[in-house]
């Protein structure tokens, strides 16, 4: 799951970069977006520590900047593809196995973590083979399809019974 988050993100981020190799900023607009991306900061704040000299004017015009408005997108996305992503897996993995948890967030967490894996929805490998969405299948190609997720889990099961 973890490796199919950090792939697509990969892809994303490898687009952006191609497109983004001719666009060339100065230090100071180089700064602002770390200062605005990595720091957290507000726009005037990120501007007055980049060392603009009229940092809320500056602030503006910078994020009217389409060159800029792309260096902000393409560095948020190296923190998502870097650190979200990582953090969002684990916090699904512990909200999925918190037994003090709301059933409901317990499943949207193992839902989310279904089709973040492809097992399930509109991107799924199962969806692929049906013309249909789930919510328009009869019970019995419901239950064919689910009696074939279990099989699949069944087949990497492995048994603790104690000896």
């Amino acid at each position: 799951m973890k490796y199919l988050i950090y792939m697509i993100l990969y892809i994303f981020n490898q687009n952006i970069e191609i497109c983004m190799k001719q666009v060339q900023i100065s230090d100071r607009q180089s700064s602002f977006i770390f200062y605005l991306v990595h720091q957290g900061k507000g726009r005037t704040e990120a501007a007055r520590l980049a060392g603009f000299t009229a940092p809320r004017q500056s602030a503006f015009n910078l994020t009217q900047s389409p060159k800029i408005i792309a260096k902000i997108r393409q560095e948020r996305n190296k923190v998502y593809q870097t650190e979200l992503a990582s953090t969002a897996v684990q916090t699904l993995k512990e909200v999925m196995e918190d037994t003090d948890a709301p059933a409901s967030a317990r499943i949207a967490a193992a839902r989310t973590s279904l089709e973040l894996a492809g097992d399930i929805g509109k991107h799924s490998q199962s969806q692929r083979n049906y013309e249909q969405n789930m919510a328009e299948m009869t019970p019995e190609e419901l239950s064919a399809i689910i009696d074939r997720w279990e099989g699949e889990r069944a087949a990497i099961a492995k048994d603790i019974t104690p000896v």
